[in-house]
């Protein structure tokens, strides 16, 4: 009798992980606004003409789609002015039509571009480096773009030619694809806004094996259909896609 009770529960528990295993491969998950999205159904659709892919996952009554201008392995960023990579986000909870997405808006400066456009003469670094911990004490003003009150710490080379940027105030009013010139120096450092604190976020993948696509991601998107019993943004963090399933489209 209790061979019999161990080999049912043998059974009840191998069925159990069963089930799991299923369930997160593939899966997609996140937390929008501190609470645990997770989809029923995920697919990444791929164009075969430009490479393109749309992640479309399902759960009851919401649905996320994160585009990407290709499959390739590294991180792609979003509400840029690079229109093909965008996230989106709708809900119809209770009948209400809700819409969400990442695009270019104005507002405080989230991140600039990693390269710069041009790196200038004569400037000061504003930041020391240990190990890859880099600590900044220091900032310079900028000029350009549509906002105002953007500040930049600088990383420069032994030559005076600024490298890199880290944002020490964001500022207001600035736009994705805003070209700054940093003060100071030769007055001749430029770099671009890469994205707004209200419209940002990236989708990083680090797997695509060709038939399947794993990554993560995370974003702000705003709200795009204006329906007032929407908030003005959604957030999703921690989000995470595994070995989702690639399907060629037209």
């Amino acid at each position: 009798m209790k061979k019999i009770f161990s080999l049912i529960l043998f059974s009840i528990i191998a069925s159990s992980c069963s089930n799991d295993v299923k369930f997160n491969n593939p899966g997609f998950q996140a937390y929008r606004d501190g609470v645990l999205f997770r989809a029923i159904d995920v697919k990444a659709y791929k164009s075969v003409t430009t490479g393109a892919v749309s992640f479309i996952a399902l759960a009851q009554d919401e649905e996320v789609n994160l585009n990407v201008a290709n499959s390739y392995v590294g991180t792609y960023y979003l509400g840029t002015s690079n229109t093909n990579t965008q996230a989106t986000y709708e809900s119809t909870f209770n009948g209400i039509s809700l819409s969400y997405q990442t695009s270019v808006i104005t507002g405080p400066v989230a991140k600039m571009y990693p390269s710069m456009i041009s790196g200038g003469t004569g400037y000061i670094s504003d930041c020391t480096t240990l190990g890859t911990s880099i600590t900044c004490t220091n900032s310079h003003a900028t000029t350009g773009g549509t906002g105002s009150g953007l500040t930049l710490s600088v990383i420069t080379n032994n030559s005076g030619i600024v490298t890199s940027v880290k944002v020490a105030s964001p500022g207001t009013g600035y736009k994705s694809g805003d070209v700054i010139t940093i003060v100071g120096g030769g007055n001749d450092a430029k770099i671009q806004v890469l994205n707004v604190v209200g419209s940002n976020g990236e989708v990083n993948i680090t797997e695509n094996t060709g038939d399947t696509i794993t990554g993560n991601f995370k974003f702000n998107a705003i709200n795009s259909n204006g329906n007032p019993l929407g908030g003005e943004q959604v957030n999703f963090q921690y989000g995470s896609f595994y070995k989702v399933p690639v399907i060629p489209t037209p």
